[in-house]
């Protein structure tokens, strides 16, 4: 007999209302308590219970949240509103939604075992940390798969995610009409498709604009707010050569990379301009407030949960690579020359 919610939690010594916090993916939980709560469902078989009820039990849809290290796929706003669209866009159309993790770090035949006796009528398979190897655990599934947030060119399954090389061109693109010339990329030191893609649109609009892509104006941080800001310490403590403007993977690795220019005694965006990519809510709070590249979050959880539907309904369509625009926000850490 499967364990209450109370008593899952009263094992652990956390409140049940972190229990439902872990299972209906909201922040505000750690990654060591969520993988506690998980690692410890999974042993006393406590499944949880749908995010959003719906008038038909039948028509359930499993999103799965692969977690290979948790450094990306993490509890940011940006998963939170991924998540949102993804919840209200199943409500709309008279789903249930039944959150999963997968932790590469745990017994993964347990895992996928435990994921394939979920009755439901298809998956939503949130890929941002999955390598292209990872996605032969899911090959054999029964029902349709639709990947959210990754792609890569061998993978049979539609894939629904963010424009990164046309994102990063317009924001690589924006430094140069802003009249900057020395441009460099702090890029994530782990290795993910989104950032690949990203790298790929940088180097992209430095082709564009006739500017080498040979220099020494690359930097790779840590994707984490606090690691990320020691490692761009360390870079700036080895006094190397530096760009007037950057491109940053992401907002958390811009964040932290002007955290750590401050340090060191730079003002920004008079010494070093930074754009970001994905539009988050800390953008608006920093000092100076972040340009960005706006991603629209909700609506790409929303278009993911409308291919699936599509692919229920008809599992012979050919596969689609989906991609959503982003938007330039000019805000103030980027200064015109």
């Amino acid at each position: 007999m499967e364990i209450s919610a109370k008593e899952l939690a009263q094992l652990i010594n956390v409140s049940p209302a972190t229990v439902s916090m872990v299972f209906n993916n909201k922040p505000g939980i750690s990654e060591t308590t969520r993988e506690l709560v998980m690692r410890t469902a999974a042993q006393y078989g406590y499944t949880g219970k749908t995010s959003q009820p719906a008038p038909s039990a039948a028509k359930i849809i499993q999103l799965i949240n692969y977690k290979k290290h948790g450094k990306i796929a993490a509890d940011t706003p940006f998963f939170s509103q991924l998540t949102e669209g993804i919840t209200q866009e199943c409500y709309r159309q008279n789903a249930a939604l039944h959150i999963s993790y997968f932790y590469e770090n745990m017994d993964m035949s347990a895992q996928l075992s435990s994921l394939k006796e979920v009755d439901c009528i298809g998956i939503l398979l949130l890929a941002t940390e999955m390598g292209k190897e990872d996605f032969k655990k899911f090959k054999d599934f029964r029902v349709p798969i639709v990947v959210l947030d990754c792609y890569y060119d061998e993978l049979m399954f539609d894939c629904v995610l963010i424009n990164n090389i046309q994102g990063a061109f317009k924001a690589t693109s924006y430094l140069l009409q802003c009249g900057h010339q020395k441009i460099g990329y702090l890029r994530s030191n782990i290795e993910i498709s989104n950032f690949a893609e990203r790298a790929d649109g940088y180097y992209k609009a430095l082709r564009a604009h006739n500017i080498s892509t040979s220099h020494p104006y690359v930097h790779a941080i840590s994707p984490t707010a606090e690691e990320g800001c020691q490692d761009m310490l360390a870079v700036l403590d080895s006094k190397p050569d530096l760009a007037d403007a950057y491109f940053a993977d992401n907002d958390i690795i811009a964040a932290a990379a002007m955290k750590a220019f401050r340090e060191r005694g730079y003002r920004l965006p008079e010494d070093i301009s930074i754009i970001g990519f994905d539009d988050m809510p800390l953008c608006d709070m920093m000092e100076p407030s972040l340009s960005t590249m706006r991603v629209k979050k909700q609506e790409l959880g929303a278009t993911a949960i409308q291919r699936l539907m599509d692919r229920v309904e008809n599992n012979q369509r050919e596969y689609l690579k989906m991609c959503m625009a982003t938007k330039l926000i000019k805000r103030e850490s980027v200064s015109v020359i």
